[in-house]
Parts: structure tokens; sequence; C-alpha cells
């Protein structure tokens, strides 16, 4: 089993020359997973080859320098004719934050986004393997850290 963790921001909410904001990629046996997508999160991708075919993007909360990245990366998708849903994942308030994210601009997207809402220790089931969402203090009202657990 092959594992690989690239962390493409880690500036909490502003960034340096050297980091960018909230942003984590996991890849699975070649699935690619992002957790947060912070501004600037497909430059991160490119510089560390990161793969755009990615299936999934966990929300840890909502502050601005987790999802800011998310409009331009869904438009890039796009460009890049991506047919197959996009699965976008976070704790309560991820339908709201994604029908504004989807009603800025005017381009139609060429996938559908299948947004799912988490809850804290709810596992997500996965082949071979889980993926737990867990409780954490943030002052962002609802927030969760979320956990790769193989079988």
């Amino acid at each position: 089993m092959t594992l690989t963790v690239r962390f493409l921001g880690t500036s909490a909410s502003r960034p340096t020359v050297e980091r960018g904001v909230a942003a984590l990629a996991i890849v699975r046996e070649g699935e690619t997973m992002l957790i947060d997508c912070g501004e600037g999160t497909q430059r991160q991708m490119m510089r560390y080859g990161v793969s755009f075919a990615l299936g999934d993007i966990f929300f840890t909360h909502f502050h601005t320098d987790h999802f800011l990245g998310l409009l331009g990366l869904v438009r890039t998708l796009t460009l890049q004719a991506r047919t197959e849903p996009l699965r976008v994942w976070g704790p309560k308030g991820v339908h709201a934050m994604m029908k504004r994210a989807e009603g800025l601009g005017t381009e139609r997207l060429s996938f559908a986004l299948d947004i799912v809402e988490v809850a804290p220790n709810m596992p997500i089931a996965r082949d071979g393997y889980a993926i737990l969402p867990f409780p954490v203090e943030h002052r962002a009202g609802a927030a969760v850290g979320y956990a790769l657990i193989e079988e």
C-alpha cells in the first residue's frame, strides 16, 4: 500500500513567500484527496506534482483561508473537461457554502458536485480503509479533523 502526504499550505490565514494557506494532499494507492483548499492550492499542486484527477475534497471548517482556493480549482477542472463528479465533504454548513461558491462567476461546471455533510465519529467507508471525521475545538463553530484508518 502506498501513501503520500503533501503539505501544500501551512501558513494559517496569511500566505508567505515560502508557505501557502491551508491545504493538504493525500494520495493513497493512486487516489488523490484534498483536506481543505486554501487560496493558491492549484499552484502548490502543480509545484509538488499532485494530480488534478482528485476524487474528494474534505473541509475541516469554513474560515475563508480553508476554502477560498476551491473556486479556482473547480473552474480549472471544468476547463480540463472533467465529467466525473467531485465529492465534497464538510461539517454542518457545507451545503450552503458550496451553493454560494457555485453561484460565483458565470461559467457552469462540467461535472456534478456531490456534497456530503459529515458528523464526528461517523466513518466514511472506502475500499480497504475509512475516513473518520472527529470533533475539534476551533472558533469556527462546526469544525472537524479527519483520520485515515486502514482496515
